[in-house]
């Protein structure tokens, strides 16, 4: 019920409305198995659906996410982005969010903005932000970027490469 905190009169008790708005995000979310389980007892994924649950809850339309796939293995990195482009199209939500993972934000964003030193130094859609010019402008880091089907691909070089 915390994602319905802001709905609620000062001192006042949740709904009928509110807890329907609740099951019904428990329900899309896949969550109810998760219900009587304690937070600390939930995985990396897991605890992510759940915050994304309760930012549903307050139906914003925009969901502002920060790191959302920090510190999660592959497979529930792209089930978090996954259910974030899912919920993105069936409830026309705006997502910002920040990522630190070039690849992952470019193959699940329509939009990028690229910052060095707390400034914009690019932004506009992915194919158009998400080049070798710009990136040497935000990082230091030597890379390759490649093409996999219409999404580009940012592939870190190793040390061996970096010296070529």
């Amino acid at each position: 019920m915390l994602g319905r905190t802001a709905h609620l009169p000062p001192l006042g008790a949740e709904g009928a409305s509110d807890r329907d708005t609740v099951e019904t995000v428990i329900d899309e979310l896949d969550l109810r198995a998760l219900r009587e389980r304690t937070v600390s007892s939930l995985s990396g994924g897991e605890r992510r659906r759940t915050v994304i649950a309760r930012a549903l809850a307050q139906e914003s339309p925009v969901l502002v996410l920060d790191e959302p796939t920090t510190g999660l293995d592959l497979a529930y990195e792209q089930e978090v982005l996954d259910l974030i482009a899912r919920l993105c199209r069936e409830r026309s939500l705006t997502v910002v969010s920040t990522m630190h993972d070039l690849t992952l934000a470019g193959a699940y964003s329509d939009e990028l903005v690229l910052l060095a030193g707390g400034r914009v130094v690019a932004s506009g859609p992915v194919a158009e932000t998400l080049t070798a010019e710009n990136l040497a402008l935000v990082t230091r880091a030597r890379f390759r970027l490649l093409d996999e089907g219409g999404t580009t691909i940012v592939v870190p070089l190793p040390p061996a490469a970096r010296a070529r």
